[in-house]
């Protein structure tokens, strides 16, 4: 008797072990996943494994990248949102996340409800390009070509729901414009069709265009950020006539729901200091990606905001969820 009952007082001490909160002043205490919902070799995985050691030196233990691709990216954000919310899982998320919701019926998850914002870690800046022999060479002849002739020029994106495909279309709702859509399955694949002539124009990524737009053998008419890039100076930003059309591919990390202020914001702090690592900028840029700090309640507004506008752009484009 007298051992089963100490047996029975050692299992609930573990039992009382395993449910207690981490404890912030020791946290952490062993590696932490960092879950990419998508496979290796793509940008939100080449950037995430940029930033993985920069996080692992600022918190003491490794962070090891897990990719966990499917369902675009519905799979590994699943999993991080609803599993434990204990600081060593967290997600690498993308800016696709505020489209799903716009694309695809019965998610598993809400990323307002069931993910926590932490912070911006970087992003790349979104261009709408044109073959030279297009009928058009700047945004301005864009919008009076296709307000002339609806729906005869052609733009290509990386795919239906992508940040390529919502861009062009939040900027036709605001032009008022028709332009005939063109899916691709990855980005390589619009910018060569592109050069090739096949489309008009193509909604891209400064990274896999810059040599086309060096060579004159694609024309940036417009670029999708706040305002100009450093890098085209003579390239107006969309924004400078149509406000609303703004549209950044972003990355930055997100915690399940209820993990521990203080462990939240010890995950924070790293994520800000590395954003400040001018060595991790110039790494970031030279992968052909930007540094991006926004503050946890910078990003959670950011993704509230995304969340209505990507609706409201696929009710007035008629995009049906899939």
């Amino acid at each position: 008797m007298q051992r089963r009952a100490l047996l029975s007082a050692a299992l609930a001490g573990l039992a009382c072990a395993a449910a207690a909160p981490v404890r912030a002043d020791t946290f952490p205490s062993r590696p932490i996943r960092f879950v990419v919902p998508f496979g290796p070799g793509g940008g939100t995985d080449i950037v995430a494994r940029l930033i993985a050691p920069y996080l692992s030196a600022e918190l003491g233990q490794q962070v090891v990248v897990e990719n966990r691709p499917g369902a675009g990216g519905v799979i590994g954000s699943n999993m991080v949102a609803k599993g434990p919310a204990d600081g060593y899982t967290i997600l690498f998320a993308d800016s696709a996340r505020t489209i799903a919701p716009s694309m695809q019926k019965d998610l598993p998850f809400d990323i307002a409800r069931d993910l926590d914002s932490i912070g911006l870690i970087g992003g790349t800046p979104l261009l709408l390009l044109a073959h030279p022999q297009a009928p058009v060479k700047t945004l301005d002849e864009l919008v009076k070509y296709a307000k002339a002739n609806p729906g005869r020029l052609t733009y290509g994106s990386s795919g239906n729901g992508t940040p390529q495909h919502f861009a062009v279309e939040l900027l036709k709702s605001a032009a008022g414009i028709d332009l005939v859509h063109v899916p691709y399955k990855g980005a390589a694949a619009v910018v060569a069709d592109a050069v090739g002539g096949q489309i008009n124009l193509a909604s891209a990524t400064y990274a896999p265009s810059a040599e086309y737009i060096r060579s004159n053998r694609l024309l940036p008419l417009t670029v999708m950020e706040p305002r100009r890039l450093p890098a085209l100076p003579e390239v107006p930003a969309a924004a400078e006539r149509y406000p609303e059309v703004i549209m950044s591919i972003w990355f930055g990390i997100m915690l399940p729901m209820g993990v521990e202020p203080a462990v939240r914001a010890r995950l924070a702090e790293a994520v800000g200091k590395v954003v400040a690592n001018p060595e991790y900028a110039d790494r970031l840029r030279a992968a052909g990606f930007e540094p991006m700090r926004e503050t946890a309640p910078q990003m959670k507004a950011r993704i509230e905001r995304e969340v209505k506008l990507f609706g409201d752009v696929a009710r007035k484009a008629g995009i049906k969820p899939e």
